[in-house]
């Protein structure tokens, strides 16, 4: 018996007052996780119990019942993938987390005249975007010299990012004085981003394997803990991305988590930190 056999089970429907059970059958998820891979490169699903368990009750409250009307539905139904997408991605994070690297770019940006296009993916639910703008605006720098685009294969993630409404708990690195400056607290005691900095962001649903044929460049590309989800082949192919992403002399911003292999157009500058050479 496989790992995702054990969560075959019997689930009860009802017609006319009688209760019919009806069995699922989820043997071989294996070829609905290689489907996963291969499509957003998450190499880990198959060591994630309760991950599995989450993608398969999700699927028998939509009345699929076996591996293959899993894999049918997946190719075949997009707001079914993107559930499962939505599922199967984890994003955990808070205001100013790895701080060291925000400090870097924000003094690189107060250092030069010029405007910067700058681009977040992973972006989750935009912590990160508004801790960036946040620092920026401390350190005195017109945000109408910034934009920034974030992208995430979460579209509930997304969403949470457009609203810009956050808890006590991902606030809890700010001080108190900057948390009042730039949220609004509503009457369920959660905290919204204000106006003002929500207009130098965009957000966006996307894979960073659909990126690849985009014709935009970015002055910062961050990525951050995202190629801890990746095998090898994913990773250079991510990498190879966001290198092309990048203007001459961009700058790219890993996680601390990540690990990428040289590339040779990455020159390190700093702990994390990429140039990309011409």
């Amino acid at each position: 018996m496989g790992l995702f056999d054990l969560f075959s089970k019997k689930e009860k429907t009802y017609t006319d007052e009688v209760c019919v059970k009806k069995e699922s059958d989820f043997s071989d998820f294996k070829r609905v996780t290689d489907f996963i891979y291969e499509k957003s490169g998450i190499t880990d699903l198959d060591k994630r119990a309760l991950t599995a368990s989450r993608l398969q009750q999700f699927a028998i409250s939509e009345d699929v019942y076996t591996t293959d009307e899993f894999y049918k539905a997946m190719k075949n139904k997009d707001s079914f993938y993107q559930e499962i997408m939505n599922i199967a991605t984890v994003n955990e994070t808070f205001f100013l987390r790895e701080i060291k690297e925000l400090h870097w770019l924000v003094e690189h940006i107060k250092s030069c005249s010029k405007n910067f296009k700058i681009l977040c993916i992973p972006s989750s639910s935009g912590e990160e975007i508004y801790s960036i703008l946040i620092l920026l605006l401390e350190a005195g720098v017109d945000l109408k010299r910034v934009q920034i685009t974030g992208y995430d294969i979460n579209s509930k993630a997304i969403k949470n990012a457009i609203k810009g409404e956050y808890d006590e708990h991902s606030l809890h690195k700010l001080q108190t004085q900057t948390r009042d400056k730039y949220f609004n607290k509503n009457a369920e005691n959660h905290y919204e981003i204000i106006p003002s900095i929500k207009a130098h962001t965009r957000f966006q649903q996307n894979n960073i394997f659909n990126l690849a044929s985009e014709n935009k460049q970015y002055d910062i590309v961050l990525s951050r803990n995202m190629f801890i989800y990746f095998d090898d082949e994913k990773r250079k192919k991510a990498l190879d991305v966001i290198v092309s992403l990048l203007q001459h002399n961009g700058i790219y911003i890993k996680g601390h988590a990540d690990y990428i292999k040289p590339h040779p157009k990455l020159e390190s500058i700093a702990f994390g930190i990429y140039l990309n050479r011409p």
